[in-house]
């Protein structure tokens, strides 16, 4: 009767696992393994999950962690196509700004010649050609620095908003993101957690933390896109 019951009892083990596994959260391993990366500083792999940083020499690290809840999924256009029609618009802009200013420059390229060999000698005299120019230099001067700064804020913030679904979408076997041909949203859920996180001093607290993980899906030339889920925010450090 004993080695009847035995025999029972493990039968019945791999279901036991079997359920404990399956309770575990979906969230579970994927925030396992970017808080493995983030704390072995192995910045690679963790930058295939995260679009933000975890690093354990200032921000701590995450030594456990249990899921407490996992947030209703959240949908919204993704933000991209409107900052690439905005970048481009600059690019155009600061080259016909360019070619203003080359035009005028080639115009009065002596005198900006002799402008630019005294313009920093005390008590300088500029000439009444000299003198005209130059403040009308100066200002296509200042209006360079201008162009350029808007052209790299737009570019900067594409960049910005092309990370999510490049990381997102980078997948073996899968085509690479193509901003230009890619229509789709961005899937948002906040997964909420107790930790234990080790600050870069040695000492471990616990903390109610919550993440916000995204994923891009839509099409891309025709074809069906699902992305990975990405950390993308992290509160509560």
């Amino acid at each position: 009767m004993l080695r009847a019951a035995l025999r029972c009892s493990l039968l019945l083990l791999p279901i036991a696992l079997l359920e404990v596994a399956c309770s575990r959260p979906p969230e579970q391993q994927m925030l396992s393994q970017f808080f493995r990366a983030a704390k072995n500083r192995d910045n690679t792999t963790a930058a295939l999950m995260s679009t933000v940083s975890l690093d354990p020499r200032t921000q701590g690290s995450i030594e456990n962690f249990s899921i407490t809840s996992v947030g209703a999924e959240r949908r919204e256009p993704l933000p991209y196509k409107a900052l690439m029609e905005a970048a481009e618009k600059a690019r155009q802009e600061e080259q016909d700004f360019q070619r203003r200013k080359k035009e005028y420059s080639d115009a009065n390229l002596k005198t900006i010649e002799e402008i630019l060999k005294i313009e920093n000698q005390p008590n300088v005299k500029f000439t009444p050609a000299q003198a005209k120019v130059k403040p009308e230099w100066d200002n296509w001067r200042a209006e360079t620095a201008t162009y350029v700064k808007n052209l790299s804020a737009a570019q900067t913030a594409v960049s910005t908003a092309t990370a999510l679904p490049e990381a997102s979408l980078s997948q073996p076997g899968q085509p690479k993101f193509d901003p230009k041909t890619f229509q789709g949203d961005v899937v948002s859920k906040d997964v909420a957690i107790k930790a234990d996180v080790k600050t870069p001093q040695g000492q471990t607290s616990q903390k109610d933390l919550t993440l916000t993980m995204s994923k891009v899906v839509g099409t891309q030339a025709g074809a069906q896109r699902d992305g990975k889920w990405i950390v993308t925010k992290i509160t509560g450090l």
